[in-house]
């Protein structure tokens, strides 16, 4: 049913000229006063539906000036009459399998500046489960790859006239009491594995979902490709490596993770990353024209459905037809911290510019400045939504600008983005903590421990560093090897599903315990977290004087003259790495993000070999113990039933023989 209508000061049509990271997009919106009818069911075709537009300023285009659109949800309608400014009529079929619900309805008419004036009615017309429909399967389970003892959760979705009935199956084989439409597994190992669809029934008919694998593998499905960035800095600019004990001493260059690594795969169409497992396409140029530009952008609607209306058809993209646009987890994996900022650049000459991204291996393009775009236009797009909302309450995306060097919350409509898809590996990005009841979460995913808590106090950069020597000379927690994560490693334990707005939380695991501040909005907010990572800019004055967040609060900003989340819980900025906050009263950029510079700390480290939370990548060694040996055959005996099998054995024989270690064991 149509909402009720607003009032007439609320519904005021204005030019809302919305800054994207610096570009200026003017969208004019009006509202639609009514529509008739405001419901139809499944599976009705050629349904006339009447728009009455509203007529304040700037008033709908003359009579004879078609609209360029008019739909109802993702639904476009045809045969459109515009016989009155004010009233414009067009014709829509209902698909049988159409999401029953409310939908948003919009009208957009070109204008003469080029832009678009959009006539728009939040939920304003609704579909209906039509009469004696079969149910139809409207999203599919999805398959998952995880470590053992996960919790997994398959789910589908299904449509057509109630009640509805669900069994779940594996393998073709009807699973026990798993008659809801999500069916949940809990310590799952390896005779889980398999492929679970879902039976839905009702009195007129009966759908069956797509199959959806679970793997489970006793690997590392999340490893932290690792920012690259080989150069240490002060406050500053460019330093030699800092010793231990000394200023400045710990930051990211002076630790080695997962170094980047890929191979051009399928004759140059796709990029494998050695490290993460994932295939990606290799380059933005979606219109295939030879140039990476405006040209090729999607917006977040387009760039959601590209991939199964485009790469997954037929044989595939590649050969391949399971191309999905990636998590912010995921694309972040591709994040290259030799890059450099070159937002206080002047000049539109890109040819000196460092992006941040491998361009041996992925093509890339600025911000396409024929098209008035500045240079650092270069957002890609994830698949991932913000839980809440962004500069006064828009729908929000998490996307990658790899031409700054930053994760940002972007608006899902009146903005496009470049693209990459991948696929492969559906375990990246998922955590996997264990608390280990000392203060200290592992999380299995990644091999990273943590502190369950954070620092409790805002820190400078410098004082940042210098903290962490501290307690690793207390031994804190029991262990002496902690670091300030690096800003990859701090992004992997943000919890996208919660903020402080939508969950009363911060935007992490509730395992882990995160202090409460006082935000520049005067709300009850939860604090950034410094990285080890230099924000490096373009600029030769000051390259090295930022460091890089993660916000796990709201990104704060001076928008619209109040302060407000401009950016979303799981956004990664820069900050001065020294100074006074009280320089920056209105924040900084075109958004005004807020300056902090004592940011908090969470400590991390490496999970070693028989730690908690260890994961092997040893194949035989069950007990994660980095040897294979007795010890794990005794354990395969003991854990039969819980899945180990004559696998396992083989594996634990084959180690055994072929390995050199002087005992007779191998080792990792």
């Amino acid at each position: 049913m149509m909402k009720a209508k607003q009032s007439h000061i609320q519904r005021v049509s204005v030019l809302l000229m919305i800054f994207v990271s610096g570009v200026v997009s003017f969208a004019v919106e009006n509202q639609i006063l009514s529509m008739s009818p405001s419901s139809a069911t499944q599976g009705e075709m050629g349904v006339t539906v009447t728009f009455t537009l509203d007529t304040d300023s700037p008033p709908a285009p003359p009579a004879e000036v078609m609209p360029d659109s008019v739909t109802i949800g993702g639904i476009s309608g045809a045969s459109i009459v515009h016989d009155s400014q004010y009233v414009v009529v067009a014709e829509f079929d209902i698909s049988s399998d159409e999401v029953v619900g409310l939908k948003d309805v919009t009208v957009s008419f070109s204008i003469p500046e080029g832009d678009m004036l959009n006539f728009t009615l939040t939920d304003g017309f609704e579909v209906i489960v039509g009469a004696d429909m079969p149910p139809v399967i409207v999203s599919q389970p999805s398959s998952k790859t995880v470590q053992p003892d996960s919790t997994v959760v398959f789910s589908v979705t299904a449509s057509g006239t109630a009640p509805l009935s669900y069994q779940w199956q594996k393998d073709g084989m009807d699973v026990d009491q798993a008659n809801d439409a999500s069916l949940t597994l809990v310590e799952v190992n390896d005779g889980s594995q398999g492929d679970y669809q879902c039976v839905v029934t009702n009195d007129f008919g009966t759908a069956t979902s797509d199959s959806a694998s679970l793997t489970v593998s006793n690997k590392q499905l999340f490893p932290i490709v690792d920012t690259a960035q080989i150069q240490c800095y002060d406050d500053n600019a460019a330093i030699a490596a800092p010793a231990e004990g000394a200023a400045y001493y710990g930051q990211d260059a002076q630790f080695d993770g997962y170094q980047p690594s890929y191979t051009l795969t399928n004759g140059g169409l796709t990029v494998t990353d050695n490290v993460t497992g994932l295939m990606w396409t290799q380059t933005a140029d979606i219109n295939g024209d030879g140039a990476i530009n405006v040209g090729d952008k999607l917006s977040y609607t387009e760039a959601m459905v590209y991939a199964d209306s485009t790469l997954n058809v037929g044989a595939g993209y590649a050969g391949y037809t399971d191309w999905r646009l990636p998590t912010i987890k995921e694309l972040y994996s591709l994040m290259d911290f030799r890059g450099e900022d070159p937002s206080s650049e002047t000049s539109d000459d890109t040819s000196g510019l460092v992006p941040f991204i491998d361009t041996n291996y992925f093509g890339f393009g600025h911000g396409d400045t024929s098209a008035n775009e500045r240079i650092i236009d270069a957002q890609w797009a994830s698949s991932t939504l913000y839980v809440s909302t962004t500069m006064d309450g828009n729908e929000t995306m998490f996307g990658l600008n790899l031409a700054d060097g930053r994760i940002k919350g972007y608006p899902t409509n009146n903005k496009v983005y470049y693209v990459y898809f991948v696929r492969g590996n559906t375990g990246y990005g998922v955590n996997n903590f264990v608390d280990n009841s000392d203060g200290t979460i592992s999380d299995k995913a990644t091999g990273l421990m943590w502190s369950q808590d954070d620092s409790q106090s805002g820190l400078n950069w410098q004082q940042a560093l210098a903290w962490v020597q501290t307690k690793n000379t207390e031994v804190y927690l029991g262990y002496s090897d902690w670091r300030l994560p690096n800003v990859k490693e701090l992004q992997s334990i943000v919890d996208y599903t919660r903020s402080p707005e939508t969950t009363s939380s911060a935007a992490i695991d509730p395992i882990f315990t995160a202090s409460a501040i006082t935000n520049e909005a005067s709300e009850v907010d939860y604090p950034c977290c410094w990285s080890s990572t230099t924000h490096v800019s373009s600029s030769a004055v000051s390259s090295g004087d930022s460091g890089a967040y993660v916000a796990f609060g709201k990104a704060l900003g001076y928008w619209l003259d109040i302060w407000q989340d401009v950016h979303g819980a799981g956004a990664q900025r820069s900050d001065p790495k020294s100074g006074d906050p009280d320089d920056w009263p209105t924040g900084h950029g075109p958004q005004g993000d807020a300056i902090r510079i004592y940011n908090y700390v969470r400590l991390v480290r490496d999970i070693q070999c028989g730690e908690p939370g260890f994961v092997s990548g040893l194949d035989g060694d069950l007990n994660a113990d980095c040897y294979v040996d007795m010890l794990d055959v005794s354990k395969l005996s003991q854990d039969w039933i819980r899945g180990y099998g004559i696998a396992d054995l083989m594996k634990i024989a084959e180690n055994w023989l072929t390995c050199n270690h002087p005992d007779g064991f191998c080792t990792d």
